[in-house]
């Protein structure tokens, strides 16, 4: 009898641990270290629980088709019990998700406005507010204006939105039309042969980056993504190899996560000023919705992370220096 009593409780105490739930995070390129940063940040949070994260999509620069891939897979796989995807191209990756028969939310970059799932919750930096504390580090770089050449990545919803707010910001709010260039508005103009990156790898980057600065020499340029500066010690190497032709033109750049580097090349006068978003604690976020989404309760439609504004003349995180 006491024995049966045991084999019961056990049994019992089986019944009541539940199975670890595996959520997916889908990147637009698993090599980019700030999506590491999330997923780690996700996982950790997921595993003292006993649950787990893990990252999918391709190593390679962001590609729609290589993120529709991962999509599918993860859908058709029956492993996840949630995903939540950084959007690459709306409409494209909006088509691969519409029958999901999971939740989806997204992170990092979400659906544009006129998208049928960009009801969807989002997880990430407030990209109008980025743009325009782009626009602020601007303004104070080169109070007088000038010209400038934004650095963004072509067929992106999130970035689109950011050099929409950094121009306005910069026009003095006046209304621009979406992807409309600036041309005198605030005493600002973006040159014609200022290029768009065609993906978002670093050497790309640096090769416009070169291009840029010996053959237009803009007042300013702007990254609204850290394209140019995530492998430091090519960027250097970049900046020193071009000597005084770079000294023309500032740099300015969104990034993730503050390095050593990058409090470097401020030091240095290579860059002008930093806005850096904070994707571990997004990536912690994103554990906390996928697990309520998964237990079929409700979350914030849109949960914003901070961002940080770190000037030249103050390469520190100094909390009065994060975004209004």
């Amino acid at each position: 009898m006491k024995y049966f009593l045991i084999f019961m409780l056990a049994a019992c105490s089986a019944q009541v641990v539940a199975e670890p739930k595996i959520f997916g995070l889908v990147a637009k390129s698993t090599s980019d270290p700030n999506f590491v940063l999330a997923w780690n940040a996700c996982d950790k949070a997921a595993r003292k629980e006993g649950n787990f994260c893990e990252l999918l999509g391709s190593p390679e620069p962001a590609n729609a088709h290589l993120q529709a891939r991962a999509i599918e897979a993860a859908l058709t796989s029956e492993r996840y019990a949630a995903i939540a995807v950084s959007v690459t191209q709306s409409s494209f990756i909006a088509d691969r998700l519409t029958q999901a028969s999971i939740p989806v939310m997204t992170f990092d970059s979400p659906f544009k406005k006129e998208e049928k799932l960009a009801s969807l919750p989002y997880v990430g930096a407030d990209n109008e507010a980025f743009g325009r504390d782009l626009g602020r580090l601007a303004l104070a770089t080169a109070p007088e204006a000038g010209s400038i050449c934004i650095m963004t990545v072509d067929h992106d919803p999130n970035l689109a939105i950011r050099v929409d707010a950094l121009r306005r910001y910069l026009a003095g709010d006046h209304p621009l039309k979406s992807g409309q260039h600036l041309s005198g508005e605030g005493g600002w103009t973006e040159p014609t042969r200022c290029p768009k990156l065609p993906n978002a790898h670093h050497r790309e980057a640096l090769h416009q980056l070169t291009g840029i600065l010996r053959d237009i020499q803009p007042d300013l340029l702007v990254s609204v993504g850290h394209w140019p500066i995530v492998n430091e010690r090519a960027f250097i190497a970049t900046m020193s190899a071009l000597g005084d032709e770079q000294l023309n033109t500032q740099i300015i750049a969104g990034v993730g996560k503050i390095s050593t580097g990058h409090r470097e090349m401020l030091r240095q006068g290579l860059l002008q000023g930093l806005v850096s978003i904070d994707f571990e604690n997004m990536g912690h976020l994103v554990y906390e919705q996928l697990k309520r989404l998964s237990q079929n309760e409700d979350v914030p439609a849109v949960t914003y992370t901070t961002s940080i504004l770190v000037p030249a003349q103050s390469p520190s995180d100094d909390p009065t220096l994060k975004a209004e």
